[in-house]
């Protein structure tokens, strides 16, 4: 009897720990995103564990996740920081995702339901709502609702794949290359040609005005960067 009620109660431990893990992970995927947490900051473990609500042993769990999407990086003798992306890094990273979200943008002419385009336009008219109105977070968190529709729309898995596994490090980068002053309505008014082309299916359009606006943040990102250094 005692075994059963053993084995239950491990089998149902099991079965909480997942979602309380997953909390903990967007939960500190949120933070980093968010900028509450700068680049190159220890995270403190005892402090982590009461933030999220979880155990140690979740904790790190979650730590690990994180770290494989490169928010994070175990420092030797440090512990958990976040992650620094170099110079190097970030152009890099500019140069494929101008390739990638640009062939995103045709993926979606060619091939989005008339359900994708009402999606995108219920998105982009929040997005410029937000931009509008001088709200950055929420702006910068709708660019990442406007990609989402417009990869869902593509109707590409590989291309999808390969720009979700960038995704937090592009969202790091635009958070850089918005705080930018002027910035905002730049990226609006480029954001709006994307959106103008992709509803009026022109193909090239769609394509020079994504890689258009990958070229402006690149540039934009890459000059705040050099002041720092």
């Amino acid at each position: 009897m005692k075994d059963s009620v053993a084995k239950e109660t491990a089998v149902n431990g099991a079965e909480s720990a997942t979602p309380l893990r997953k909390q903990a992970e967007e939960g500190l995927r949120k933070a980093i995103l968010s900028g509450r947490y700068d680049a190159g900051e220890r995270l403190k473990e005892r402090q982590l564990m009461e933030t999220l609500g979880v155990s140690r042993t979740l904790l790190r769990e979650a730590l690990r996740q994180i770290e494989a999407e490169g928010l994070v990086t175990l420092v030797p003798n440090r512990g958990p920081v976040v992650s620094v992306l170099s110079y190097e890094d970030a152009e890099e990273i500019y140069e494929v995702r101008g390739i990638l979200e640009g062939q995103a943008c045709v993926g979606f002419v060619l091939r989005a339901s008339s359900s994708h385009v009402r999606k995108l336009e219920g998105v982009f008219a929040e997005l410029q709502r937000a931009a509008q109105a001088g709200d950055v977070l929420r702006t910068l968190e709708l660019s990442s609702d406007f990609y989402d529709v417009i990869l869902e729309g593509s109707g590409n898995k590989v291309l999808s794949s390969m720009l979700k596994l960038l995704h937090n490090r592009i969202v790091l980068l635009r958070r850089t290359s918005m705080s930018e002053p002027g910035r905002l309505p730049e990226t609006l008014d480029e954001l709006t040609r994307m959106f103008e082309a992709l509803c009026a299916r022109d193909e090239s359009a769609a394509s020079k005005a994504s890689q258009h606006h990958v070229r402006q943040a690149s540039r934009a990102a890459l000059r705040i960067m050099r002041q720092r250094q």
